[in-house]
C-alpha cells in the first residue's frame, strides 16, 4: 500500500492533521512506521494534485494546526485505487521470504551447529507467541472502539500468520531434535567395546572344561 493512498484512506473517514494520520496508519505501512519526512511531503504533493485541501486552524496557546480534508477528486482517486487491481498481488515471487527476515538466515542454517539451530528456532516460537498476545490486545482495543469488522479481520489474519509461523518452527525443531537423537545413537554404536571385558570373556571361554570329561 502506498503512502499516498493510505493518507487518502484516512481522510475518507474525516479531516485530519499529519500527526493523527501517522498514528493511525503507521503500523500498516512499514516496520518502522511513518515519519514526518514521508507524511508531509506526500500531503504537499496531494495538495498540489488537488486531491486534498489544507486548512489552518487557529490555536491560542500553540502554533496553528494544519488540517487536511479530501476533495472530490481525491475521493475519485482513492476509489479508483480501492476498486482496481493495484497492490492486490506482490510482484516478488517469494514475497513471504522478503516479509520474514528470519528466513534469510534459515537459508544458511547448514553453517550452524545443531544447538545453535535449535536455539534460534525456539527463539522464533517465543517471539511469535508474544506477537499473538500483542495482536490479541490490539484486537480487544479495536472492539472497544467499535471499529469495522474488516479492520478486526486484518488483525486476525496477523494472528493466524503467527500461529502458522509457530507450527512451521515447531515442525522444524522436532526434525532437529530427531537429528540429535540419531546422532547420539550413531555415536553409541561407533563407540569401541571395552578391551578388558573382551579379553576377560575370551579368556574365560578358553579355560572352560568340556562337560563330561572331568578328571
Amino acid at each position: 500500500m502506498s503512502t499516498k493512498h493510505a493518507i487518502l484512506g484516512v481522510l475518507m473517514q474525516c479531516p485530519s492533521h499529519g500527526y493523527r494520520i501517522k498514528k493511525i496508519f503507521a503500523p500498516f505501512i512499514s516496520k518502522d512506521g511513518l515519519n514526518d519526512g514521508q507524511i508531509y511531503p506526500t500531503l504537499t504533493q496531494l495538495e498540489k494534485e488537488k486531491l486534498v485541501r489544507k486548512e489552518l486552524v487557529h490555536q491560542e496557546k500553540s502554533p496553528n494546526k494544519k488540517t487536511y480534508s479530501i476533495t472530490d477528486l481525491g475521493r475519485e482517486e482513492f476509489l479508483r485505487w480501492l476498486t482496481g487491481p493495484d497492490d492486490e498481488t506482490d510482484p516478488v515471487k517469494y514475497d513471504f521470504f522478503m516479509q520474514y527476515s528470519f528466513l534469510r538466515k534459515c537459508n544458511f542454517f547448514e553453517h550452524l551447529s545443531l544447538d545453535e539451530r535449535v536455539a534460534k528456532l525456539e527463539s522464533q516460537i517465543e517471539a511469535a507467541q508474544q506477537k499473538i498476545l500483542e495482536y490479541e490486545r490490539i484486537r480487544e482495543e479495536m472492539r472497544e472502539r467499535n471499529l469495522s469488522e474488516y479492520k478486526l479481520k486484518i488483525v486476525e489474519f496477523g494472528i493466524e500468520t503467527q500461529r502458522l509461523r509457530i507450527r512451521w518452527a515447531t515442525d522444524l525443531l522436532a526434525a532437529e531434535h530427531g537429528k540429535n537423537r540419531r546422532s547420539r545413537v550413531v555415536k553409541m554404536q561407533a563407540r569401541p567395546k571395552n578391551p578388558q571385558v573382551t579379553e576377560r570373556s575370551t579368556s574365560s571361554r578358553g579355560t572352560r572344561k568340556p562337560m563330561g570329561k572331568e578328571g
